[in-house]
């Protein structure tokens, strides 16, 4: 054999071998040399079909990934290559730490993520046009979501000019939604003192400010735990008002602030439909303000950055009698969302519909519940908690919380929807169900619920109705049955998994 065909067979061995090998990012963004073994050569192949898919379901699968995973998915073959431009595939773009950086050696600090603006500006020009929501979501480099708005900022500028490049025109005009959830909490896992809290502004705030006055069609914003100052919470929402003043829809500001400071800008948005806010940043005039929009549901939120309850004031009862003879449909919501325990604050002759609990630790106080059933046996027709209890619920009746849940579903005439974690008897489910004419949603633990019918008996009941309650409080499934029979529909208690999935609906729902 020449030397040259045997060259020729060993150039070609290689080639077989470097078209069965390839290069690979991992995960610390680092190339990285695979060899494909063939093991399974004889095996006969399946053909996929997933490359198949339509379109709509192939949208839907990569609104899931995040850039980077849309970026691999799309090398997958052409239709997946196609399906990465898609315009709805961008509907919500995530903006991190992380997000178009690349590693830079820092002297003092070591390794850092860095901004890479030719990536950012090459990005922006391919789905910059599809883009119809930012989320920020910042750990510690502010200084990247700073150089991101400051460049989709002036990109948006350069694409609106007269002369402007085919890939910027357009750029950020289909923006309807912007979330920024700012992480005030500074202190160190293992600080002793808790929770540090600092807040934004400067020049990040300012370029935020500059972003939000280049999206006019601006209809979603949230803004979270900025933990401002005064002068700079007074004048956090001066472009908004000026840009999309009759296109906010959807509005949510919590935390603007630490200390009472009711932010006026809320009540300027006519057609606001949706407003989330703090306690602490509203008073009677902003109230006056609402009244005066077509404004149909009112959070009133606090987490754990908010004030305790004790330091916050509730608005005057003259406002809110003015604000239901003005806007009558307006439904407000009372929510705790906090770790530890706390108490929301109530706000006296307002037309509260819900009032709900996202707090392990929040007990069940008889002393608060009277106060609710006293303000709200009107208009209340939602409440409960909704995490696992992280405490023991005491087991004797009179310590338990039965007679005023009983108590409430007789008042509240309303109530639609009735969550319980604590220990309560069978036979106060089936008191519930008895008394609560309009009870549509009954949610209760399995696992908090007491074989028992230690209720006193009361003089109105009859023999057959006192009977009827012994009977069916011995087993679960005849409480199930017994509900079932109410309700009009198939009634059943809820394992601990079944109370968490609960919970992640609601909160994805709100």
């Amino acid at each position: 054999m020449s030397a040259m065909s045997v060259a020729a067979r060993k150039g070609s061995t290689q080639l077989d071998v470097m078209q069965k090998a390839g290069w690979k990012i991992d995960e610390n963004e680092k190339a990285c040399y695979i060899d494909v073994d063939e093991d399974n050569d004889n095996e006969t192949s399946v053909e996929s079909k997933w490359c198949y898919l339509p379109d709509l379901i192939l949208e839907e699968i990569f609104t899931y990934l995040t850039p980077k995973e849309r970026y691999y998915s799309g090398l997958v073959c052409r239709q997946w290559h196609r399906a990465f431009y898609l315009p709805t595939v961008w509907n919500n773009f995530v903006v991190d730490d992380r997000t178009l950086t690349r590693p830079k050696y820092n002297y003092y600090s070591g390794w850092q993520y860095c901004l890479d603006h030719m990536r950012t500006q090459n990005c922006l020009s391919r789905i910059g046009r599809h883009l119809r929501g930012i989320e920020f979501r910042p750990w510690h480099s502010f200084n990247n979501i700073y150089q991101f708005m400051t460049m989709l900022s002036w990109s948006m500028d350069k694409g609106s000019e007269l002369n402007a490049e085919p890939q910027l025109i357009g750029m950020g005009r289909r923006i309807r939604s912007l979330v920024y959830h700012f992480p005030c909490n500074m202190s160190q896992p293992n600080d002793p003192e808790g929770i540090k809290l600092f807040g934004t502004g400067g020049q990040l705030l300012k370029g935020l400010k500059e972003l939000l006055l280049r999206l006019p069609d601006l209809h979603t914003l949230k803004l979270v735990d900025f933990v401002l100052e005064r002068f700079e919470a007074n004048h956090l929402l001066d472009e908004v008002v000026c840009s999309c003043c009759t296109k906010m829809r959807v509005l949510n500001l919590v935390n603007v602030t630490t200390t009472h400071c009711p932010i006026m800008h809320v009540g300027l948005f006519l057609n606001l439909q949706v407003l989330t806010i703090s306690p602490q940043n509203i008073d009677d005039d902003v109230l006056s303000l609402l009244a005066d929009t077509t404004l149909r549901h009112l959070y009133l939120l606090q987490n754990c950055y908010t004030p305790s309850h004790l330091t916050i004031s509730a608005c005057g009862v003259k406002a809110w009698r003015s604000l239901k003879t003005t806007n009558p449909r307006m439904r407000v919501h009372l929510r705790l969302e906090n770790l530890v325990d706390g108490e929301v604050v109530l706000q006296p002759e307002a037309p509260v519909h819900s009032i709900t609990y996202w707090a392990p630790q929040a007990r069940v106080r008889a002393h608060l519940l009277v106060r609710i059933i006293d303000h709200y046996k009107n208009t209340l027709a939602v409440y409960g908690h909704e995490l696992l209890p992280r405490f023991s619920s005491p087991k004797p009746f009179h310590n338990r919380i039965d007679s005023l849940l009983v108590l409430m579903c007789r008042q509240c005439f309303n109530l639609d929807t009735l969550t319980i974690r604590e220990k309560v008897s069978t036979a106060t489910l089936l008191l519930i169900a008895r008394t609560a004419k309009n009870l549509r949603h009954l949610n209760v633990r399995r696992f908090a619920v007491i074989l028992r019918c230690d209720w006193p008996r009361h003089p109105e009941w009859s023999n057959e109705f006192h009977a009827w309650l012994r009977t069916n409080s011995r087993s679960y499934a005849a409480v199930e049955r017994e509900i079932s029979q109410i309700f009009g529909y198939k009634w059943q208690l809820l394992s601990d998994r079944d109370f968490k999935q609960l919970t992640v609906n609601a909160k994805s729902g709100a």
